[in-house]
This record gives structure tokens, C-alpha cells and sequence, in this order.
């Protein structure tokens, strides 16, 4: 077999930065575990504006609509000509979630595109009631869904779920990782020789390197093109990917059995003395072999995308 050497390719589905998104979910807003009657607010104690504020945001963001809910709604809203009060709130309850359905469809196109609509709706709707949204930015409200696939979700392909999930996931993360100072070129050749042993190399603050059960990067690059899903694509084969930033540009780069295990060893603090030795224990003669052929060009090619913040000599 002929080495592989580190392929990057772009990132999601958008290539460049993108805004905070705002929920309209305040940062005092009362979450499902907070209320004490279930999945209805409380009804308000007083008629001042900010108590029936306050019952109308959490009557919106409730989990489940109830008679209780309407009955209020009746008392404290308005009826129009064409709704009465319930049907109104129900206007805004519906609203509320679609706004956070389109935020995990931003997060999450591929899953979507494995599941199809219907089904990524239905978990998604699921993924909503598990994990409520609780902060006035939505950037981080979907980071449970892989675990959501995994544990909770009732999905025919449940562990690719969730491997996709987390790769997406990891985009998401990159994309909004604050990136602070990160290793040259120039300062990894200054490194005397005979301090490589005891040299550390932290990994930067935008990229993440992840193992997974199934090939969902493979299936990550064919959704881009819009090859529709097949079976194979959900048969179990490992696979490790690393995705990263360089400048406002999003990258997965697709690792070998020796590559991932030489990055998890530095990711994890052990000197690159250490590293080496785990390599000729952890692999098949054929893997450490190539890693042996390769490591420099792959050095190379991981200082310039960024991997790793600097280098420690202990």
C-alpha cells in the first residue's frame, strides 16, 4: 500500500465566518427543570407588564402546549378576528422553535441530508424538548446532539448519527475557537537537536482531532457534492479526521491510523520522545513503518495548518 500523505479539504457547507446568532431566549429566561408544574409556567400573580412579559416568554418556550396554557392565554391575551388568544400563542410557540430547528439545520446540513427532512425534524424536535434552550446565543445549543443521536434519539443508524453529529460539530467548535498564538515554521527548526526528546507540542485552540466508528468524513465530502446516500455509507469502518482553521477558512483532513495516533500522543501532553515510542508499540509493523518514512512531511504539513499553540522544552 502507498503512503498517504495529509489531504486537506475545505470545511462545511460555508467556507467563511459567520455571525453570533441570537435565540429569543433571554438570559433570566426559566428553563424545564426550573418550573415547578411540569411543562407549564406559572400563571402570573400579579397584572403588571413585567409578570405577564415574563409568563409570555415562558409560555412560548414551554416544552408542550396544555388547556392550563390556553386558559391563560384567554385571561391575559387578546383574541383577533380570525384567532382567539390560544391560536395566537401557538402562532409564536411554533415560531420559537422554527427558529431553533433553523439553527440546527445550520449546525447540522449533513445529518440532515442522511436522515432526510421529515426524520432530521422529528429529532430535532426531540433534541429541543431533551435540551431547551437556555442563553440568548444560539451558537452553542446544538453541542449535545451527538450525544442526543447516540443515547436518546430513535434513529434506524444511530452510532453514524452520531459520529456525523460530532464531526459537524467540530466545525461548528473550530469555527468559533479563539486562536491565540500558534507554532511556526521558523521556531520548530530553531529546536536543538538534542531537545526534540523532551519537547512538548500543546495543540492549537482551532483545530480538534476525532476518531470515529464509521467513514463520516467520506460521507461529509460526497454530501457536499449531493451523491445521494447509499448503505455502504453506514457500515462500520474506522476512520480519524482532524478539522481545523487557518485564517477564515474551515479544513478536515483525513488521518491515518499512524497519523492520529502520533497526534493524540502530542494532543495529550507526552513529549515527543514519548510519542515515538507509543507509535512502535500501538501500530502494525506497516503503519509505524510509514509513519517512520513520513513524520517530517506530516510535521510539516500540521505546523503550517496551525495544529499545534507552540512548543515547550520542559
Amino acid at each position: 500500500m502507498s503512503d498517504r500523505k495529509p489531504t486537506p479539504q475545505l470545511g462545511g457547507a460555508t467556507e467563511t465566518f459567520v455571525h453570533e446568532r441570537a435565540s429569543a431566549t433571554p438570559a433570566t429566561s426559566t428553563t424545564r427543570e426550573e418550573r415547578c408544574d411540569g411543562d407549564t409556567p406559572d400563571a402570573p400573580s400579579d397584572s403588571s407588564l413585567r409578570a405577564i412579559e415574563e409568563w409570555f416568554v415562558s409560555a412560548i418556550t414551554a416544552p408542550h402546549a396544555s388547556d392550563r396554557l390556553d386558559a391563560d392565554a384567554a385571561r391575559l391575551l387578546i383574541s383577533g378576528p380570525k384567532l382567539d388568544a390560544a391560536g395566537r400563542l401557538a402562532i409564536y410557540r411554533y415560531g420559537y422553535r422554527a427558529r431553533l430547528v433553523e439553527c440546527l439545520v445550520d449546525d447540522y446540513p449533513a445529518l440532515k441530508f442522511a436522515l432526510g427532512d421529515d426524520a432530521f425534524e422529528s429529532l430535532c424536535l426531540g433534541y429541543i424538548e431533551r435540551h431547551p434552550s437556555s442563553a440568548p446565543s444560539l451558537n452553542d445549543f446544538g453541542r449535545h446532539m451527538a450525544q442526543f443521536c447516540r443515547e436518546a434519539a430513535p434513529l434506524a443508524h444511530r452510532e453514524f448519527a452520531a459520529d456525523l453529529a460530532s464531526l459537524e460539530w467540530a466545525l461548528v467548535e473550530v469555527l468559533h475557537a479563539r486562536v491565540a498564538e500558534r507554532l511556526s515554521s521558523e521556531a520548530l527548526g530553531s529546536i536543538p537537536v538534542e531537545k526534540w526528546v523532551d519537547a512538548k507540542l500543546p495543540p492549537g485552540g482551532a483545530v480538534r482531532l476525532l476518531r470515529f466508528a464509521h467513514p463520516v468524513n467520506a460521507f461529509f465530502q460526497a454530501f457536499k457534492t449531493d451523491r445521494e446516500p447509499s448503505p455502504d455509507d453506514f457500515t462500520r469502518n474506522p476512520s480519524a479526521t482532524a478539522v481545523y482553521r487557518t485564517d477564515m477558512t474551515l479544513w478536515r483532513m483525513d488521518l491515518t491510523p499512524a497519523m492520529a495516533t502520533l497526534l493524540e500522543s502530542l494532543f495529550a501532553g507526552r513529549t515527543l520522545g514519548a510519542t515515538l515510542e507509543t507509535l512502535e508499540v500501538g501500530l502494525t509493523p506497516e503503519d509505524a513503518a510509514e509513519a517512520e518514512r513520513n513524520v517530517m512531511v506530516w510535521f510539516r504539513e500540521w505546523v503550517a495548518a496551525g495544529f499545534f499553540a507552540g512548543v515547550d522544552l520542559g
